[in-house]
């Protein structure tokens, strides 16, 4: 008897197991559509149905360009802890590398000029950089500093040398708080280049204002985050009340 299930969910079944195995490990390039759909004797139409099952799922991601990979799992950023997201990364023995993209003087937008307690327009210092796990970008980050913090930073081999340890080590300003704001986004273009994704692509973007122990602010973080390779998570504890479980967030 003809299976009533309909072929493309047979497809995506069958590589959700490749998957689960092993044989279709994260980071796996797939095979192009020309020649799934040859493997398993369909057309060009059902295999993409099947594909588009999957990356519903969040089980691949197509890079612009590239081609169809198997997802990596997203990484738990933990919102309530004061690291950076490369921090996260590196608490959860993730292989992070950075790679430094430029670094200039430009004037402010409207929303650095307002984080910095500046002008619009006025002059700032752009760092741009890319995380990647192993060899797969995993977020794009713009921080942005004061000129005159800039000019000081800009001394340091930005290549080698973490922004934040150049601000303690080499000027004395030590980050002491952070305000971070995470919102879904569309991937905008110059993000999604160098991310490998489509622009307009589901993102997360995190904003960040870091500040030293006076309240001073000293960078503004914008960072982008393809949807599939990220999640918020929080701890939460329960507390009886009326002789029920009910839950209550942690205190930040």
């Amino acid at each position: 008897m003809r299976s009533r299930v309909p072929r493309y969910h047979q497809i995506a079944q069958s590589l959700r197991e490749r998957m689960g195995s092993g044989l279709l490990p994260p980071g796996t390039r797939l095979d192009n559509q020309r020649r799934l759909a040859q493997e398993f004797g369909v057309t060009l139409m059902t295999l993409r149905q099947a594909l588009e099952v999957l990356e519903r799922d969040g089980l691949i991601a197509r890079r612009h360009g590239l081609g169809t990979f198997v997802a990596s799992r997203p990484v738990d950023y933990d919102i309530l802890q004061l690291r950076t997201f490369a921090g996260d990364l590196s608490a959860q023995g993730e292989d992070v590398r950075t790679r430094f993209l430029r670094g200039q003087f430009e004037p402010a937008d409207r929303e650095v000029a307002r984080a910095l307690g500046l002008r619009p327009r006025q002059r700032v210092f752009a760092l741009e950089r890319l995380r990647l796990v192993g060899d797969r970008p995993t977020s794009f980050q713009g921080s942005y500093l004061t000129a005159a913090l800039g000019e000081e930073v800009a001394k340091a081999d930005l290549r080698v040398t973490p922004l934040r340890q150049v601000l303690a080590y080499k000027l004395g300003i030590e980050i002491a708080t952070a305000r971070e704001t995470v919102s879904a986004v569309p991937l905008e273009a110059r993000a999604a280049r160098e991310l490998g994704c489509r622009p307009g692509s589901p993102s997360f973007r995190s904003d960040r204002v870091s500040a030293s122990a006076d309240g001073t602010a000293v960078v503004y973080d914008r960072v982008y985050i393809p949807g599939d390779r990220f999640r918020i998570t929080r701890d939460l504890t329960y507390e009886k009340i009326n002789g029920s479980d009910t839950p209550e967030e942690i205190e930040a």
